[in-house]
């Protein structure tokens, strides 16, 4: 079966030359903000462009949902049950609103292309694209209406009244508009315009082959969030985070609409990260040993250390909240056929490419480390830009090449469900799903979702093309999750894997030319210096780590903080200034850690020792080294590693040798076991006096002169002694009488 487009780049030109032909023809009176309406510039998503439809007409003063159709698409026998459909009108005017008339409307004509889908799909929420039913018994009439007022309404329509606009039943296959019009009565009286409206698609599938393979879908559920932390590391405004996970909160509706259902998880692991530290009490980056070694200081204050009793009550609460839905999500995650994972963080890959491409491998590796210690074995690697679009030379960033989800917008000319793009295999998205039903009203609800959906697999059916729809990456998922796929029960539908759905076809080499990267997203790129902040958070990490002597798992903490600073969602916000108030936080650790030395030394030789001082003040043990620097003329050696306990110190014992006499100045610092300078140094200077070899025989010559006078007074001495012992020998009167008159000398 030829390849072929599934949202056609021109179609949002479609709809704009169609409506200026009926206004020169005057068969259309265009609004006046209709001169802004959509253009056909390169890179509109579908999304955008219903978006920018509905911005382009004047809203309905009583606004209309659908909340439930069943069934899901008609039966080929026009004589058998009936359709439902129920939501609920809002008066979003400032007036009353009354003999308010509810009618259901049906197509006369079947779409059965796809670019006829798109087109409808694009269109102008005020053209007429079906005929009401007024049969008696078939539409529901309110009695009044007060501003801000709702108002539940419910239809049963038998399928034989569902006719063209002969009053033929309607057999035809394809797909059909149907929806809701509202008629009413207010201060300027009452008219045959609609007042309100909602608009969506009911397909009609005819007998199939006995033989023919039903068509593959894959629904994407996208589990992506900002993860922003403070500079401590706690995560920022948690009651967000509770709000998010609460009873009809965003990420608690997800986890229910996916939740024993076949759908496909796109999992960024650090949202599952945040919530368990959520659970956890939301605490602070922790330097504490890690290895089981005990500390000889006072531990790190918690997280709740000085919060009150209603705001540790609170965090209890959200704890609480957090746990239980961890768990609920982990259990379905573990029991998923296989959960996609996206680069740790959601790594915007565009930018990363262009500023940081070694980063990519970083978040991958660290993506499936995450997973996988949360008991997640099933994981597979893929890339999914949030919008659906990637630059060409993003295509090869890292040394992995998992599938890569574009959007079908992504690229140009025919697109083929499963492409080959510079030997990377693309998986092509469904935009028309993604961006929900046509306007107006809740495009991203359930049901327009749903019919969506089911339109586009109705018209690819008998191909080999499956449709994968991406939901967007804010979708609420508000409704009842067990309607939604109850209408998916389809012999000829089958709900499936990104895998399962991507093997029915077979993957058509595509140009690198024909990738299209629209100039917006361009321009939402994350800059260079926030990938510069990421790197110098990642680095802080690591050197203090390598400082901590019993933990093992802080530059981990660190980095995963740093990949969110880095991510899609991290687009038009702080990312950067965040990652580097992070840094500032633990490079003020760090410098916790100080050396000193004295004021100045000074050798009385050509070398000579000296003592510095390290002081640890933080409250775990640490390892450093002191790096000393000196002018030439001076070389200090240094001992190789310092382990000093939390909040001591140590005295480190130096060595200087001097080459050359005067005035040096040496600066010390500390440093982990690498030569990362922490932060800390001193600097002194050292005199030096060398002393020459002249200044030595001088000193030599002169103790050798004194050493000889001694030597001659000794001589002399024992002379004198023997001449006296001769005079006393000739004269024995003599010496006895010397003898009785010598003084006695002294002891």
């Amino acid at each position: 079966m030829p390849a072929r487009r599934t949202v056609p780049a021109w179609a949002p030109a479609t709809t704009v030359v169609t409506l200026l032909i009926a206004v020169l023809t005057g068969l259309v009176a265009l609004p006046a903000t209709a001169v802004s309406a959509p253009t056909a510039r390169a890179g509109r998503t579908a999304a955008a462009a219903k978006a920018a439809k509905a911005a382009t007409t004047r809203p309905d003063p009583l606004g209309v949902t659908i909340t439930s159709l069943t069934p899901s698409t008609l039966k080929t026998d026009p004589t058998k049950g009936t359709v439902r459909v129920s939501g609920t009108i809002t008066n979003d005017d400032d007036q009353t609103w009354q003999d308010i008339n509810v009618h259901a409307f049906i197509g006369s004509t079947p779409l059965t292309t796809e670019t006829e889908l798109t087109e409808a799909s694009l269109s102008d929420p005020t053209q007429d694209v079906g005929q009401r039913i007024t049969t008696y018994g078939d539409f529901q009439t309110i009695a009044e209406l007060a501003p801000g007022q709702s108002y539940s309404y419910s239809l049963a329509i038998p399928r034989g009244d569902l006719v063209d606009s002969a009053d033929r039943p309607i057999t035809a296959p394809g797909v059909y508009w149907f929806g809701v019009q509202v008629l009413g009565t207010d201060s300027d009286g009452r008219d045959s315009t609609a007042d309100g409206r909602a608009r969506t698609f009911l397909p009609l599938v005819g007998a199939t082959k006995k033989k023919q393979s039903p068509e593959k879908t894959a629904i994407v559920v996208p589990l992506r969030q900002r993860v922003l932390r403070q500079p401590d590391g706690t995560l920022a405004a948690p009651e967000n985070w509770v709000r998010r996970l609460s009873t009809g909160g965003r990420l608690d509706n997800l986890l229910t609409f996916g939740t024993d259902h076949p759908v496909s998880w796109l999992v960024d692991p650090a949202v599952i990260d945040a919530i368990a530290q959520l659970a956890d009490g939301n605490p602070p980056r922790s330097i504490a040993a890690t290895d089981g070694s005990a500390t000889t200081g006072e531990p790190s204050a918690g997280a709740t250390a000085h919060q009150s009793g209603a705001e540790r009550a609170a965090a209890d609460d959200a704890a609480d909240l957090a746990k239980a839905w961890l768990a609920r999500l982990l259990a379905t995650l573990r029991s998923s056929q296989a959960v996609y994972a996206l680069p740790y963080g959601d790594l915007d890959l565009a930018a990363a490419a262009r500023h940081d491409p070694a980063l990519y491998a970083v978040a991958r590796q660290r993506s499936t480390q995450a997973l996988t210690a949360r008991g997640i074995t099933n994981v597979v690697p893929v890339d999914a830009p949030i919008d659906g679009y990637l630059e060409a030379s993003a295509l090869d960033v890292g040394d992995s090449a998992p599938k890569l989800l574009l959007t079908d917008q992504a690229i140009s000319g025919t697109v083929p469900a499963v492409a080959s793009i510079s030997g990377r295999t693309v998986v092509t998205t469904s935009s028309l799903v993604a961006a929900g039903g046509p306007p107006p009203g809740d495009q991203l609800g359930l049901i327009p979702v749903r019919q969506e959906l089911l339109a586009q697999s109705a018209l690819r059916l008998g191909t080999d093309d499956p449709v994968i729809a991406v939901l967007p990456a804010d979708w609420s998922a508000a409704g009842d999750s067990n309607g939604f796929f109850e209408g998916l029960r389809k012999k000829w539908l089958q709900p499936t894997t990104i895998d399962g759905a991507a093997l029915s076809s077979v993957a058509q080499e595509v140009p690198l030319s024909r990738l299209r990267y629209p100039d917006a997203e361009l321009e939402h790129e994350l800059p260079a210096h926030t990938f510069a902040a990421v790197d110098g958070l990642r680095r802080a990490g690591s050197v203090l780590q390598s400082v901590l002597s019993h933990n093992d798992v802080v530059a981990t903490t660190v980095l995963d903080d740093a990949l969110t600073s880095a991510s899609y969602t991290a687009r038009g916000g702080s990312g950067g200034a965040a990652a580097e108030r992070s840094r500032e936080a633990i490079d003020a650790q760090l410098q916790m850690v100080t050396v000193e030395a004295p004021p100045s030394v000074t050798l009385a030789s050509d070398r000579g020792k000296f003592n510095a001082t390290v002081v640890n003040g933080l409250d775990q043990d640490i390892t450093v080294r002191v790096r000393a620097v000196a002018d030439n003329g001076m070389a200090i050696s240094v001992p190789r590693k310092l382990q000093i306990p939390a909040n001591g110190r140590a005295g480190v014992l130096l060595t200087a040798k001097a080459t050359s006499n005067g005035v040096h100045t040496v600066i010390l610092e500390l440093t982990d076991g690498a030569g990362s300078p922490l932060g800390s140094q001193t600097r002194f200077p050292i005199r030096t006096a060398q002393v020459s070899r002249i200044i030595w025989l001088f000193i030599g010559c002169g103790l050798g002169l004194l050493f000889a006078a001694i030597v001659v007074r000794l001589v002399r001495r024992v002379r004198a002694g023997a001449r006296a012992e001769r005079h006393d020998d000739d004269d024995p009167t003599a010496s006895a009488s010397a003898e009785a008159h010598a003084p006695m000398e002294p002891r």
